[in-house]
């Protein structure tokens, strides 16, 4: 089961880099570059609005350093800016009417892995947009977001924007700037920590 879109023109884009390393604290902009790339494809993909355009023009809210992603800065205008497009976000079934709002769910906010995976499932099958952000270390304070394409029973399909090296997830294609991956449900389970969230982005 998967989004009734193509994923041979789904609008893929590459992490950019600076001194040869990816930039880091970005899986949360450029998952929503994904889901505003499924809603509005002529808007945004790769040559217009992608997410370094995104962060450049500040639609979202303030680029900081990787030091203080933890403020959420960089989502302060996100509410809005999803009002604006007609869409909605929830967080862990939370719904994002305010920057306090998404700020309290991101920190505070609880869901089971068995819920989650019922959450990715049901909107799949409705045609919504679904992320998952998995923890890499830390408990889950250092997290990473996944935009969901599809599902079958041992596996999510995912997009992404780089390989991260500590998740076991595997390339599908095998294009070298085409993040669309494999990941096991035991390896997004191993991952799903207290922090771990849903993230739900919906034409309202």
């Amino acid at each position: 089961m998967n989004l009734p879109t193509d994923i041979k023109k789904f609008g893929f884009v590459e992490r950019e880099t600076r001194n040869g390393h990816s930039l880091k604290n970005r899986c949360g902009r450029d998952f929503l570059y994904y889901a505003l790339h499924y809603h509005y494809p002529n808007e945004f993909n790769p040559e217009h609005n992608n997410p370094e355009q995104i962060e450049s023009k500040r639609f979202f809210g303030i680029p900081v350093p990787a030091t203080f992603a933890w403020t959420q800065l960089q989502f302060i205008y996100l509410p809005k800016f999803l009002r604006s497009k007609s869409l909605s976000l929830e967080v862990n079934n939370n719904f994002i009417n305010s920057f306090w709002d998404f700020f309290k769910a991101i920190l505070f906010s609880r869901i089971t892995y068995r819920e989650a995976l019922l959450k990715v499932e049901e909107n799949i099958r409705s045609g919504d947009v679904v992320g998952i952000d998995i923890a890499m270390a830390f408990g889950g304070l250092l997290d990473h977001v996944l935009f969901v394409y599809g599902f079958d029973e041992d596996s999510l399909y995912v997009c992404d924007t780089r390989k991260v090296s500590i998740i076991e997830y595997e390339k599908v294609d095998k294009t070298d700037s085409v993040y669309y991956m494999k990941i096991s449900k035991p390896e997004v389970k191993k991952r799903w920590k207290r922090f771990s969230r849903i993230w739900e982005v919906k034409k309202v």
